[in-house]
């Protein structure tokens, strides 16, 4: 029979251990949150001028539509990457879960002074903040693939976007079926989600926008063929682009 004396050192050093470990994986949640961001802005220079045609075509319809002031959610917003492509004296919420990219994407924000940017730490499937039937348009620039529920997503986008909003959207898709991409997606998927933020490849969310319950939905699929970095890239090359209205 173990003491009552040993049997309480037991349960603390348990107790300790367990202490430790959460400890631990917060700390390298938070790391992994400032080298993210980090990383974050040399994708994005990297890849730049690979998206900018997709982007200013579907971008495009913000301006088309410009009378007034438009208010514009845009979820993962990251450091600021599409600021360049929107409409001036728009009202920008940014919405953005790592709270290390806000330095940056001010910073960025500086470059447009026209607009009016605010940056709220938040996630795609709770947009709470946003009022019913409030904003012009939501934009999506490679963030569904890391959120924790598409479809809950595209419901708040509904939600928050008025009568004949657009929602705004590029993302990485599962490649097609059968195909070598495909087979080293779903490999690579057990353990890259941890290395980049949730990043997911194994996902359709071309179904998803598609069935999310849009009036009307204008995509394209394409590959896009990674000029850096090739060798990353080349597994998340299938991507769908597009504009969706309420």
């Amino acid at each position: 029979m173990f003491s009552l004396q040993t049997v309480v050192g037991f349960l603390v050093f348990v107790a300790g251990i367990f202490f430790i470990l959460v400890r631990l994986r917060r700390w390298l949640r938070t790391l992994g949150k400032i080298i993210f961001a980090r990383i974050n802005i040399r994708m994005i220079e990297r890849t730049r001028e690979l998206f900018k045609p997709r982007k200013e075509v579907i971008f495009k319809c913000l301006k088309e539509t410009s009378q007034r002031p438009l208010r514009i959610v845009e979820i993962g917003a990251g450091v600021g990457a599409n600021f360049e492509y929107f409409p001036k004296h728009a009202e920008i919420i940014c919405v953005e879960p790592n709270e290390f990219s806000k330095k940056e994407l001010f910073r960025k924000a500086t470059e447009y002074p026209d607009l009016k940017v605010t940056f709220e730490i938040g996630v795609a499937e709770n947009l709470s903040t946003v009022a019913t039937e409030s904003v012009d348009a939501v934009v999506s620039t490679h963030v569904l693939c890391s959120v924790a529920d598409v479809n809950q997503s595209l419901r708040e986008v509904l939600r928050v976007l008025k009568k004949g909003g657009k929602f705004l959207f590029i993302e990485h898709i599962e490649a097609p079926d059968g195909s070598r991409v495909q087979f080293w997606q779903h490999v690579l998927n057990v353990i890259w989600p941890t290395l980049l933020q949730g990043c997911n490849l194994t996902r359709r969310i071309n179904n998803s926008v598609q069935n999310a319950g849009f009036a009307d939905t204008d995509m394209d699929i394409f590959d896009v063929e990674f000029k850096q970095m090739k060798l990353i890239f080349s597994i998340a090359r299938r991507h769908c682009a597009g504009v969706a209205t309420k």
